[in-house]
């Protein structure tokens, strides 16, 4: 690879004096989150960014999410590369006492994907100065892919069905890791997030009063059973050493406390790191609805919900982000992920279309960004921004290195 010493001062050169202005990006739409589904001002705000960078953008017709592409071959470029981040915000309510956040009440941005699009939009911002200082040591196109829906697992394909991979050749991404300190990447080869299913049951029996309960086939009693029992099977069909996680979240049935309901249900989620194991587990929770059919006298419907395939990082693409980052920071900067997560992400939709990456962002400083995603505590060290646009603008620019290999796809 070409030596980036003779670049990389230059984007750093670029990228300090804008750092206030992405604070000022990420913390109005840490004030403005919009959940799945939802993310129209989101969007519309994100669009202007890129107007103003002079990158033609596109929008899906539901207004939801876009793209924003920056070329600069005379002619067709022969490889393209994207980079992702993702816009919707969770039903969790904002408990930070700060000026900035959230202004919608229930409504949160406690995953970090407002500084998700922030590093998105910074890294397009530092690569759209060098081209027009001319200080890019070669050319480059590159796709900012900004998607709605992820909490739902529904934006990746919605974004590739409106062509959002169209010549994409290769893929990266990123998550905020508040275990991490800011300045750490954490990078990973292979397998880095579990597969996601989620599971909906529905058990439907007879009810009646509550004081003859001998007269009813109890759907209470019954889908206390099926969680018992599926939490007991799954133990002893899947093989210990392929990891599954099963877990029940909601639990509806009843309205007074003297009747017995006609019906209850249940959702929950399992997750799975290889397509062996979570075929045993869907086989196991089946076996364990007919059971609890014959056993209970009641009917049971096993639904899946939204799915997400395991996030697997391309080992090319993840050398890259490592060297990019010992370069742009130092090789301390990284720290290797042992084992994979049991979370998901549906990043991983794209990774069945193209070779990609993900990287974990440390965001946690001396005095903030230690509080887990998914609380209402969740906050970041706003440096972090800077790091992770300096890692995206200069694996973009590594990328497309005439001394690097190309990753084979079926684009190239």
């Amino acid at each position: 690879m070409t030596d980036s010493q003779t670049w990389l001062p230059q984007l750093i050169e670029v990228a300090e004096p804008l750092h206030a202005d992405w604070v000022s990006m990420r913390r109005y739409l840490h004030q403005n989150p919009e959940l799945s589904d939802s993310e129209y001002q989101t969007t519309e705000y994100l669009t202007c960014a890129f107007t103003k960078l002079g990158l033609p953008t596109h929008i899906p017709v539901d207004k939801r999410g876009l793209t924003a592409d920056l070329v600069t071959f005379k002619h067709d470029p022969n490889r393209w590369i994207a980079i992702r981040g993702d816009i919707d915000a969770l039903p969790i309510s904002d408990s930070k006492a700060v000026d900035y956040r959230s202004t919608c009440d229930g409504v949160m941005h406690a995953c970090g994907h407002d500084v998700h699009a922030t590093v998105v939009v910074a890294a397009m911002q530092i690569l759209t100065a060098m081209h027009k200082a001319n200080r890019l040591p070669w050319p480059i196109a590159v796709r900012a892919i900004l998607q709605p829906s992820e909490e739902l697992a529904t934006g990746a394909r919605y974004m590739i069905h409106h062509h959002a991979l169209r010549d994409i050749d290769a893929i990266l991404a990123l998550h905020v890791d508040p275990t991490r300190s800011v300045g750490c990447i954490g990078l990973r080869h292979g397998t880095l997030t579990a597969a996601c299913d989620a599971i909906h049951v529905t058990i439907t029996g007879n009810g009646g009063h509550g004081a003859r309960p001998h007269l009813t086939n109890d759907p209470i009693d019954a889908i206390t059973h099926w969680v018992q029992s599926a939490f007991r099977r799954l133990g002893r069909t899947v093989n210990a050493h392929q990891t599954v996680v099963f877990s029940v979240g909601e639990l509806h049935a009843g309205h007074s406390t003297n009747v017995i309901p006609d019906s209850a249900a249940l959702s929950g989620s399992l997750r799975s790191l290889d397509a062996h194991s979570r075929r045993i587990a869907l086989e196991t929770l089946e076996d364990v609805c007919r059971a609890t059919e014959i056993e209970n006298n009641c009917k049971v419907k096993m639904e899946l919900g939204f799915s997400a395939p395991a996030v697997i990082n391309d080992d090319s693409l993840v050398d890259l982000l490592t060297d990019t980052a010992t370069a742009a920071f130092t090789a301390g900067a990284i720290e290797w992920i042992d084992e994979p997560s049991m979370g998901s992400e549906d990043f991983s939709y794209y990774l069945k279309q193209i070779p990609g990456a993900m990287f974990r962002l440390g965001v946690a400083g001396d005095q903030v960004g230690h509080a887990p995603l998914h609380t209402p505590a969740f906050d970041i060290d706003e440096q972090a921004i800077m790091v992770g646009a300096k890692l995206f603008a200069a694996s973009v620019i590594a990328y497309f290195d005439p001394q690097r290999t190309p990753i084979p796809t079926e684009n190239s």
